[in-house]
């Protein structure tokens, strides 16, 4: 089979969150033939090779096994290739079509009775962020399969000018501490680099808490892959210094900044020596990625200063940042009038399963946060938006703006957005003028026997 050059993805082209076993027998693939868009012979190599090391490889960094069923789906045709059958039903590489009411994402994902890696095709070109994105996704499915809750996190101070500007600050004095070959410069880098995260949690009351769910999560895997994507520490500290390179690239940090300071802390804490022995073992049990690397290499606390700014750039930075902040606020502002004031539809969310771009993301305060390009699957349907839809922070609401007229049979069109309706599903009026409120099926009291 051939693969269909399409585009080139990346291992956070997208999330998918809210992901649950729908517990259904295992589908046959579709009669009709399967489009040759994903080549099963390389895909085949690349589940082989990931299965050579995902046991010894696992059980050294976590203490257990991230070996696990792989399924690569073609975003467009919904072609799968798996690396098993579920089950044992069949032998060799499993085709089909994956069903509609699944979302595609690099994630872990419980279908047909087995929890499988899900990614997006085709792989990475490159070898080592192909071993690294299989890596990153295995972490992920083991902490699902040990019960590990994924929380959902808004991180908006991320968005906050400050919030943004200490960040950056601590990528680059991290990447100078991942770059330093003396001691006690890598010592003073990651001084600098722990000096800006406690300044930025400082000045956020919520920052701590809700940066550690996603280095937690996000950040590990990440880890990770970077471990087991390169063959040794010089090829490690590449690819971490490349996650820093790309980060600053995106337009939003709050869904997306773990996939650079996870590697980067991780790194340094496997080269810390002694005091860093068990460091693991200590992150799953919640402790903080910079506290850890403090301790590890016995520094005091740091405080802020001119001096440590200036090291790493701090003028022009915070002017890139106040420029890009006042065209943030107008994007900002469009949106809070569009998803906010309305008019609106609003979708309950019951079992909601989302694919996004974690680095689009537009935090509306105590409204929510607005992800620009999203999928949704839920009882109601399926949701495809291209121009924002606001998710509540509670994440039990998804806002869209009121469409101009009603839905054709079973698909609605709004502004930006297509709704595909399950059977029964109705909107009725708002509680303000033009809104809608998309509402379940009624439940009707069986006839009476005679």
């Amino acid at each position: 089979m051939t693969v269909l050059r399409w585009m080139k993805l990346t291992r956070m082209s997208a999330v998918v969150l809210g992901v649950s076993g729908s517990g259904s027998a295992l589908a046959a693939p579709e009669a009709k033939p399967v489009p040759e868009v994903l080549e099963v012979g390389a895909l085949t190599s690349s589940f082989a090779e990931f299965q050579r090391t995902c046991d010894a490889e696992g059980r050294r960094l976590w203490g257990h096994s991230l070996c696990a069923p792989l399924l690569v789906v073609h975003p467009d045709t919904r072609v799968f290739v798996a690396s098993a059958w579920p089950e044992g039903k069949g032998t060799g590489p499993w085709v089909g079509i994956l069903p509609a009411d699944l979302t595609i994402a690099n994630t872990a994902m419980t279908w047909a009775g087995t929890t499988w890696v899900q990614l997006r095709g085709p792989l990475p070109e490159s070898p080592a962020r192909r071993r690294g994105l299989l890596a990153h996704e295995a972490f992920h499915r083991l902490r699902t399969t040990l019960g590990h809750d994924v929380k959902n996190v808004n991180n908006a101070h991320l968005e906050d000018l400050e919030g943004r500007t200490l960040l950056q600050l601590e990528w680059r004095a991290l990447a100078a501490a991942l770059r330093a070959t003396v001691p006690a410069v890598r010592a003073k880098a990651v001084e600098d680099a722990l000096a800006f995260r406690h300044e930025r949690r400082a000045r956020f009351s919520s920052a701590a808490a809700e940066e550690w769910r996603l280095e937690d999560n996000e950040g590990l895997a990440e880890y990770t892959g970077v471990v087991l994507g390169a063959a040794d520490a010089r090829g490690r500290r590449a690819l971490a210094l490349e996650n820093l390179e790309d980060a600053v690239k995106r337009s939003s940090f709050v869904r997306s900044f773990a996939y650079a300071s996870g590697p980067a802390y991780g790194l340094l804490l496997d080269e810390a020596g002694a005091r860093a022995k068990g460091w693991r073992t200590r992150a799953l049990a919640g402790a903080d990625l910079g506290g850890l690397l403090q301790d590890a290499l016995g520094l005091s606390a740091p405080e802020p200063s001119p001096e440590r700014e200036a090291r790493h750039g701090g003028a022009a930075l915070r002017e890139a940042e106040r420029e890009r902040a006042r065209v943030a606020q107008a994007r900002a502002e469009a949106l809070r009038k569009k998803l906010v004031e309305g008019p609106v539809l609003r979708l309950p969310l019951v079992r909601m399963r989302i694919q996004f771009n974690p680095g689009e993301l537009v935090p509306l305060g105590e409204h929510g946060t607005v992800y620009p390009g999203a999928r949704i699957v839920d009882a109601w349907g399926s949701l495809t938006v291209t121009s924002g839809v606001l998710l509540s922070s509670d994440w039990k609401l998804a806002t869209v703006n009121a469409p101009a007229s009603g839905p054709r049979e079973a698909r609605w069109e709004g502004e930006g957005w297509v709704l595909e309706l399950a059977p029964g599903w109705r909107a009725s009026a708002g509680p303000r003028a033009g809104d809608l409120v998309l509402q379940a099926p009624e439940v009707r009291a069986p006839a009476p026997q005679p």
